[in-house]
This record gives C-alpha cells, sequence and structure tokens, in this order.
C-alpha cells in the first residue's frame, strides 16, 4: 500500500452544495457510460436519452465520455435538494468516479502517494469539516479506486528543479519541510511568508549552479527571515508592462473555461473566444469594465486597487494559509501536475498568483459596496484563481511560459508581494 502525504491543517467535508455538480465536467469511463446507458431515465427525467445526456469527451485517459450538462447548466443527475440521482437509484458504486474522486487529486511519486485538494471546492476554501488526517484510512481507499480506475502515471524518479538541473525526491520534500515551516510563521503576513518561500527556492537555484563541484549547499532560514523582516517596509513598485501582464494573468485565470467547450458549434466557441481577448484587452490597458465569474455587473477595472493585505483578518489569513500549504503539500505547482514546469518556476508561478487572488478579493468587494476586505472575498478569489490553476490547458502554452520567464528575470514576484 502507498504512502499518503496529506496536507496539514486542510479539512474537508461535503456540504451538498452541488456547487461542483453545476460548475465542472462530470467525466465518465466506459465502464460507467455502459452502466448508466443500460438503465431507463426516462420516468425519472423527463425527455432524457442517451444520445442528449452524453458525448464523446476529448481529454485523454480512461475518461472517454461526459455527461451533457442541463439547459440549467447543472449535471442532470442532480436532484432538486442537490443529491446525486444515480447515487439514489443505483447506489454510491454506481456513482461516477470522477464525482467521488472530487475533489481530492493524487500525484504518484516514487516516494509515495501526494494528495491534493481543488480549493473551487467552497467546503474545502472555507475549511468545513474534520482534517484529512482523520480521514486518512477512506483517503487510501479512494486513491486504491483511483488507481484501479485511472491507472495513473507515476512522476519521473528525479524532480526537474530548475533548467536542466536535477533533484532527488528525498530532497525535494526536505525542502518542502522548509516551506511548510515558512507557510506556517504566523509572525508574518502571508505575502511575507510566500515571499521567505520564493527567495528559499532561487537562493537554493543560484547556490546549486554556482557550486557545480557537488559540495552541500548551506542556506540559512533564518537569514532569509531577517531579509524579508528588512525588506517588509520597501515599496514593491511595478512597471507599466508588469502591471499589464499580471492584470492580464488575472484574466486569464478568471476567463478559464472545461475543455467541453471545444466541443461547442463553432459559432458559441468563436462568441467565447472574441468575449476573453476583449477582457484581456480591457485588463491590459487597465480601462473599462471587467465582466468576473459569479459577479451579475461589471467591475470598473480602475477602481480595483491594491490591497493592504496587513488588515486582512484572522479567518481570511487562515484561508490563505490553507491554500498555499495544500498546494505544496499535494505537488500540484509543477512537474506531470502542472504542465511540465520546473519546481523552481512552479513555484514562482504559485506564489505569483497571490496577486490575482487579492485582485480578484478586491473587486469582488467593490461589487458588494466596500472596500474592507472580508474572508467571502478572499474565498471568491481562491476558488477563482484555483479553478483557473486546475482546468486551464492555456497555462501550459508558450505565451504563459514566456510570462512566467518574464517574471522570474525581472524578479516581478517579490514586487508584486510587498506591494500587497
Amino acid at each position: 500500500m502507498a504512502d499518503l502525504f496529506l496536507p496539514p491543517g486542510v479539512r474537508y467535508t461535503c456540504i451538498r452544495c452541488g456547487d461542483c455538480c453545476r460548475s465542472l465536467d462530470v467525466t465518465l469511463t466506459e465502464p460507467e457510460h455502459e452502466r448508466l446507458v443500460a438503465r431507463d431515465w426516462s420516468a425519472d427525467l423527463p425527455g432524457f436519452t442517451p444520445e442528449r445526456g452524453f458525448a464523446r469527451h476529448r481529454g485523454g485517459g480512461k475518461q472517454v465520455w461526459r455527461i451533457r450538462p442541463g439547459t440549467n447548466g447543472a449535471c442532470p443527475f442532480l436532484t432538486t435538494g442537490n443529491l446525486c440521482l444515480v447515487h439514489a437509484k443505483l447506489g454510491y458504486g454506481a456513482k461516477p468516479f470522477a464525482g467521488r474522486l472530487f475533489p481530492f487529486t493524487f500525484t504518484v511519486t516514487p516516494v509515495g502517494v501526494f494528495v491534493g485538494v481543488r480549493f473551487n471546492c467552497p467546503a474545502v476554501a472555507r475549511g468545513e469539516g474534520p482534517e484529512l488526517e482523520q480521514q486518512r484510512s477512506d483517503i487510501q481507499r479512494l486513491f486504491g479506486e483511483y488507481a484501479r480506475v485511472y491507472e495513473p502515471l507515476c512522476e519521473p524518479d528525479r524532480v526537474r528543479f530548475f533548467g536542466r538541473y536535477e533533484l532527488d525526491w528525498h530532497d525535494i520534500v526536505r525542502l518542502e519541510d522548509q516551506l511548510f515551516a515558512f507557510l506556517f510563521h504566523r509572525n508574518l503576513s502571508v505575502g511575507e511568508r510566500l515571499l521567505a518561500c520564493r527567495r528559499l527556492v532561487r537562493r537554493f537555484a543560484s547556490e546549486t549552479f554556482q557550486n557545480r563541484a557537488g559540495g552541500q549547499v548551506g542556506i540559512d532560514p533564518d537569514e532569509i527571515l531577517a531579509e524579508v523582516r528588512r525588506g517588509a517596509q520597501e515599496p514593491g513598485q511595478l512597471g507599466a508592462l508588469e502591471r499589464a501582464m499580471t492584470r492580464l494573468l488575472v484574466a486569464t485565470l478568471a476567463g478559464a473555461s472545461l475543455p467541453s467547450v471545444r466541443e461547442l458549434s463553432l459559432a458559441r466557441r468563436t462568441g467565447i473566444r472574441l468575449s476573453n481577448v476583449r477582457q484581456r484587452l480591457l485588463m491590459a490597458l487597465g480601462s473599462g469594465r471587467a465582466v468576473l465569474p459569479g459577479i451579475p455587473e461589471p467591475v470598473p477595472i480602475r477602481e480595483v486597487g491594491p490591497v493592504d493585505a496587513s488588515s486582512l483578518d484572522a479567518a481570511s489569513a487562515a484561508m490563505l494559509e490553507r491554500y498555499f500549504v495544500a498546494k505544496v503539500a499535494g505537488q500540484a505547482f509543477f512537474g506531470r501536475s502542472f504542465f511540465r514546469r520546473t519546481f523552481a518556476v512552479g513555484l514562482d508561478f504559485l506564489v505569483t498568483s497571490y496577486g490575482p487572488i487579492l485582485w480578484l478579493a478586491s473587486a469582488h468587494a467593490l461589487a458588494s459596496g466596500t472596500r474592507r476586505l472580508q474572508a467571502s472575498d478572499i474565498e471568491y478569489g481562491i476558488r477563482q484563481v484555483d479553478y483557473g490553476l486546475n482546468y486551464m490547458p492555456t497555462l501550459g502554452g508558450a505565451t504563459e511560459r514566456l510570462r512566467a520567464a518574464l517574471f522570474w528575470h525581472w524578479n516581478t514576484p517579490e514586487r508584486l508581494l510587498r506591494r500587497q
């Protein structure tokens, strides 16, 4: 039985909100599709037919079908009480495994299986339910089924750390232990903790390349913390191009769409793409109004200003802490799990996402008629950004790789973190 690495401090229980069944594609394996097609659903779902209810899924792997959403955009098997009709009629074991798996992810490595969670799930974002450690046996069984259903690939024996330089997985785990120590350092703001994590990884990359003889690389965490504290009062000044590219990243993440969009008619796909292009142009210029998911009225872009993150309440800071701890613990920011990016560049992207989270939180607060951020605003920002990180294939494209390279060399995340 594989060892499970669970993200510390993360909680989850299904709160039956139905959000995942309304916003995500429900994918099926061939046996799952055959099982659902074999039953006559007409008495429970008037007008439902296999031709209308299912479509071929263009994603890879074992998931070859998907359930077409109903006219309200939700899975047709979602009942008015936010329960699953398949579960009710055929039993829990017949429920599509993709639905039973959410919000968990599994990254299989030579040293064990790292468990991640989707923060676009409201219960995960809010920290509702028992800690995952208390659910270890259930998650272990879930992974066993995951391995049987999907036959997951294992990450390579060594991790691409930066460029062509590789590290052993045990070294990565030790490095992440220090990242956790920074992320749980509650005498610092969340931005300062992320800044410490970034400086640690950049210093490690720099000293490793300078020390090509193979000797020990020594980095003092206390020295990094002292540097972060000394620089805490320095304002982070972004250049005009950096501000435009950061806003473009916000638009990219907030405009994420599921792979099934590719299966729409040409006219609808064209309309969505044109809308996204217009949105990104406005965000790059920093003018006009942004149409954001879940916000009824467009938000004036110029009025969404920098956030004083030091004024965040305890619930907001705890939510941000859980998010970044879970992303690091789940190995969800590099390698096969994240567009084959190196560890160092992937962490840089993860740290950079703090800016879009606060921007979207500020936009949500502005739409609510206030300037002071509440936990509900931070939840909105986290959920939108994590949705984009999880379900947007274009993040692996040339444009996003170029942005990541420029931000790394310009040291943009450093100024972005000190700016908040």
